[in-house]
């Protein structure tokens, strides 16, 4: 076969991964739509309870601010036993995930966003649309 007749079946082949790839991603975004609560250590919560009761704090990352409540207080506000015996693993909306320890939950936020920063870490850490914190 020559180039005129094999470049169409790439160009095909590239489109079909590509249209797949979008499915995918629709379907798992889905799977995991944004709302006011969050899931944590399996128990699901109403967002606005954590930004009653928990004074947010002020954090400079790159010299920008940014406002949010502790995570520290998050977790430990949800009865969690032994919150520094335990590693966090945050999953975002689109199935982003990232897991810190407890000494950086202790300079973290989280905010009305659904963000977390990390002060102290790279921005691979920093996680939106959270929607779940895993306690492992």
């Amino acid at each position: 076969m020559n180039k005129e007749k094999i470049i169409p079946f790439f160009a095909i082949a590239v489109l079909l991964v590509a249209m797949a790839s979008t499915v995918y991603v629709q379907a798992t975004q889905s799977q995991y739509s944004s709302s006011d609560n969050i899931i944590i250590d399996d128990v699901e919560y109403d967002l606005d309870q954590f930004f009653d009761t928990i004074t947010p704090i002020t954090v400079t990352l790159d010299d920008e601010e940014k406002t949010g409540i502790p995570l520290a207080e998050m977790i430990i506000s949800t009865g969690v036993t032994c919150p520094s015996c335990h590693n966090y693993f945050f999953i975002a909306s689109d199935g982003y995930q990232q897991t810190v320890t407890w000494e950086n939950m202790e300079s973290g936020i989280f905010t009305e966003e659904q963000r977390v920063y990390f002060p102290g870490l790279a921005h691979s850490f920093w996680v939106r649309d959270v929607i779940e914190i895993e306690v492992k």
